[in-house]
């Protein structure tokens, strides 16, 4: 790394084009990532997303990316970008429920090697691993004769929300020391859930965290009628959990195109680990994947079944064998942590055709970032606000208004219903009608 790097105070962010009250600014400041910028750096980003996007950026996550590799690589794709108008770009959100529903996975993606269903429940109705209904009496039967340990989790989530471990023991059925039934997994998990045989791992990816299963997330693009793999990385459990996910306390490994496992973990919060926070396990000592081929035509030749989405993270298991085994499809994720695990920018050496063509299809439309629309909204709220209360105040003061012409209007009805009789009492008088003649004589005098 070169050394024209400077230290900045928080009062230099902003000239800097970053954001320091965002969540990614303090995630990677709490995590060391920001110790050290370069402005020349920041320029040339700038200069980079302004020819191929037409909008300049945040470029927190390319410090943060700097910074931890030593590289500066203006291909870092803010991760704002990515959720906001990349992702929808190759995504068909409206039909990602679909794609999400892993009871329907057998139906949807057909694999070579999958997590082996053994219970389905659908809108409150449980169905056999082929489909047939089921009883509750046959469900509870179909999960005490197993003879593996099963995994059990929502069947409309990503991400390994949700999953918990089931093991039958001398009939009954636990989910860790506690022995539950089949109405307390209705009351955990609800109308909608499955459950799998539990994978048996291979060796090398149970290394790390023996107590998880341990996957791979691989990325996949369909890009100009072909799909490719954009990168990969390790996510290993942590705690003795099950869950192999950053959000369980578990973290992320890249690998290299040829299946080499890098030296630096990360987790959710970007701190950085060369050992297991578990186990201590050095990840120097991971094994390449050898048929790291093999896994990724396995993911291409899934995505190719998959036609709304083309952008898909795929959890990718190791068998025994050493073969790839499907768990599940993800249509959206952390792609900062995607980049900064993987070291290696989202698209990679397609970075600039791929923002040119978003930015085409976009109508090069300016982002504005989620902090700034919501303060755009917060002012249009407090204007709108103060507009209906200044109308109220108008109302109020015509309503006020009307009333008091309204006691007016009566009032002076009342007085002219008050002269009116008085004028028709004093016609009827005596004293009005025994002076006509008198009246009568003085116009004519008058004449």
């Amino acid at each position: 790394m070169e050394k024209n790097y400077v230290n900045i105070t928080d009062d230099d962010y902003k000239s800097l084009d970053i954001d320091p009250a965002s969540g990614a600014f303090k995630r990677y400041l709490k995590a060391g990532l920001l110790e050290m910028t370069d402005e020349k750096f920041v320029s040339d980003i700038q200069a980079f997303w302004s020819k191929h996007y037409n909008q300049k950026v945040d470029p927190v996550l390319n410090i943060a990316f700097m910074n931890l590799t030593g590289r500066k690589d203006t291909r870092v794709v803010p991760a704002y970008l990515m959720s906001s108008q990349i992702i929808p770009y190759f995504n068909d959100k409206q039909i990602t429920v679909g794609y999400k529903d892993k009871n329907i996975y057998d139906a949807l993606l057909k694999t070579p090697r999958s997590a082996e269903t053994v219970l389905k429940r659908v809108r409150g109705k449980y169905f056999s691993s082929d489909n047939h209904h089921l009883s509750s009496k046959e469900a509870k039967q179909t999960l005490l004769e197993s003879e593996s340990d099963l995994i059990i989790k929502p069947s409309n989530t990503n991400n390994g929300i949700g999953i918990a471990k089931l093991v039958i023991r001398s009939g009954y059925l636990m989910r860790g020391e506690e022995a539950v039934t089949l109405s307390d997994l209705e009351e955990t998990y609800g109308q909608n859930f499955i459950v799998q045989k539990a994978i048996k791992q291979h060796p090398l990816m149970a290394a790390p965290h023996p107590s998880s299963v341990n996957t791979l997330r691989m990325v996949t693009l369909r890009w100009k009628q072909e799909i490719i793999h954009l990168l990969t990385f390790a996510r290993f459990g942590a705690n003795n959990d099950v869950k192999d996910n950053a959000g369980g306390g578990g973290v992320c490994l890249g690998l290299t195109e040829d299946g080499k496992f890098l030296d630096i973990a990360m987790d959710e919060h970007a701190n950085t680990y060369t050992h297991h926070p578990t186990t201590n396990f050095c990840f120097k000592d991971l094994d390449s994947i050898p048929n790291f081929e093999e896994f990724k035509q396995f993911v291409i030749d899934a995505h190719a079944q998959i036609l709304h989405h083309d952008f898909v993270s795929w959890d990718i298991a190791m068998d025994t064998d050493g073969k790839p085994v499907c768990i599940e499809a993800n249509f959206a994720g952390a792609t900062w942590l995607y980049q900064l695990a993987a070291q290696k920018p989202m698209f990679g050496d397609l970075t600039e055709e791929i923002l040119q063509k978003v930015s085409e299809e976009n109508g090069n439309q300016n982002y504005v970032s989620p902090k700034v629309k919501l303060k755009k909204q917060k002012r249009q709220i407090t204007r709108y606000s103060n507009k209906i209360k200044e109308l109220e105040n108008m109302l109020q003061e015509a309503e006020e208004n009307a009333k008091n012409l309204r006691l007016q209007n009566k009032r002076l009805r009342r007085q002219k219903k008050m002269i009116k009789n008085k004028y028709e009492n004093l016609l009827q008088s005596k004293s009005w009608r025994y002076t006509s003649p008198f009246r009568t004589i003085v116009k004519t005098v008058k004449k």
